[in-house]
């Protein structure tokens, strides 16, 4: 296994060895008439040793025999794999080994989609945290990234080799949303039948007044405005109306009732029932939105640094880590990434798009490096030129 050089990057925080994988498409002709059917094979290759290593504002790289970079972002590469073929997920994997223990004797066989929506899921945490560390804030992307994240499908993913079935983060909200208390405590009856209405001291607003007949429309369904009849909003309503536990809880609860409530009632697909009124975005809704992102952000990233373990380096006689998988490798790397001081955005060439860190305070900085922004360049002076030989 490759050495890293003395003194070679001295903000080392953390190193993982592992080895190259052969990753296989399977295709198996059952009838003329019929689809074929695919299946999805890995096997380690422990001869082509891989070591990874970690730096402030180099990322997760990986080390070369003789102790250089071999190849820098890792974790950027990574997370363009959901727009690239399938033949991508291959020379990655061959580059950098699997994701999980895999074995080194004979193929296994693995959920093909299920890598894919975990890789979506690393990509979509890194982009939510890009987009809410950003100076010039899309508050419509960061709106949909952290929905994407808090109500995605859960799903598995297992090998042979693998000790234990990987769970991915399930976001304990959803559950408070599945079977809410709709009922109004007595203390509330009497506020409505005195004044026919509710103030409700949340997050967002600190006392915010719902009628009690706009509360009974919703609750029941017996409405014709746009989205109060979706479920969705149904509980987000009666846990707004009655939930007094967590706070993290509470304010997840009060960002989406006001945002359907004032904004815009969304699908299950992300799109609205109705235009939105971005207009009712005020500074108190966006810094909620912010909060919450935030929240989803750590809940994704502490689900997944369950295999990473503090040691004692008696050699060098001071701290360090170990780590389990490449998985675990690509989330400490986002773990320990600082987006107030870079952040990782998508090469605007089109064929790249790899994420690549970058100081936060470079707006200006479109392309991962001086061969991708040639490129562009250079496609575009050959479409002008063909455009103008055309005419």
């Amino acid at each position: 296994m490759p050495e890293l050089r003395n003194n070679f990057f001295e903000g080392i925080l953390f190193r993982y060895e592992s080895c190259s994988c052969d990753c296989v498409e399977d295709v198996q002709h059952v009838s003329k008439n019929e689809e074929p059917n695919r299946s999805y094979k890995l096997q380690a290759i422990p001869s082509e040793n891989k070591l990874f290593a970690y730096a402030a504002q180099q990322g997760l790289v990986r080390i070369a025999k003789n102790g250089t970079i071999e190849e820098c972002n890792i974790l950027g590469r990574l997370i363009a794999l959901p727009d690239k073929p399938f033949k991508e997920l291959v020379s990655f994997m061959a580059d950098n080994g699997s994701l999980f223990p895999v074995s080194a004797s004979n193929y296994e066989s693995f959920d093909a989609g299920a890598l894919y929506h975990l890789i979506g899921r690393i990509k979509n945490t890194v982009e939510l945290m890009t987009a809410v560390n950003e100076i010039k804030k899309d508050y419509d992307q960061i709106f949909r990234l952290l929905m994407l994240l808090l109500f995605a499908p859960d799903f598995t993913l297992k090998t042979e080799s693998m000790s234990e079935t990987y769970h991915c983060c399930h976001h304990s909200y959803v559950d408070l949303l599945q079977n809410p208390n709709i009922e109004l405590s007595d203390e509330r009856k009497q506020e409505a039948f005195d004044n026919d209405s509710f103030t409700i001291c949340d997050t967002v607003y600190s006392d915010f007044k719902l009628s009690f007949s706009e509360y009974n429309d919703i609750v029941s369904g017996y409405t014709s405005t746009p989205g109060y009849t979706d479920p969705l909003f149904r509980n987000v309503a009666a846990l707004y109306m009655n939930y007094k536990g967590d706070y993290s809880d509470r304010r997840i609860t009060d960002f989406l009732f006001h945002y359907f409530h004032e904004v815009g009632m969304v699908r299950n697909d992300l799109s609205f029932y109705s235009n939105p009124d971005y207009s009712k975005l005020t500074d108190e809704l966006k810094q909620a939105m912010i909060d919450v992102a935030k929240i989803i952000i750590g809940e994704e990233i502490n689900a997944n640094l369950t295999g990473i373990h503090p040691v004692y380096d008696t050699d060098k006689m001071s701290p360090s880590w170990k780590v389990d998988s490449l998985l675990c490798a690509a989330y400490f790397s986002i773990f320990y990434l600082n987006p107030e001081l870079e952040l990782y955005r998508p090469c605007q060439n089109p064929r790249c798009s790899k994420y690549f860190l970058v100081k936060a305070t470079s707006t200006r900085v479109r392309y991962c490096s001086t061969a991708c922004c040639n490129r562009v360049t250079q496609d575009r002076y050959r479409k002008k030129k063909r455009e103008k030989e055309g005419k």
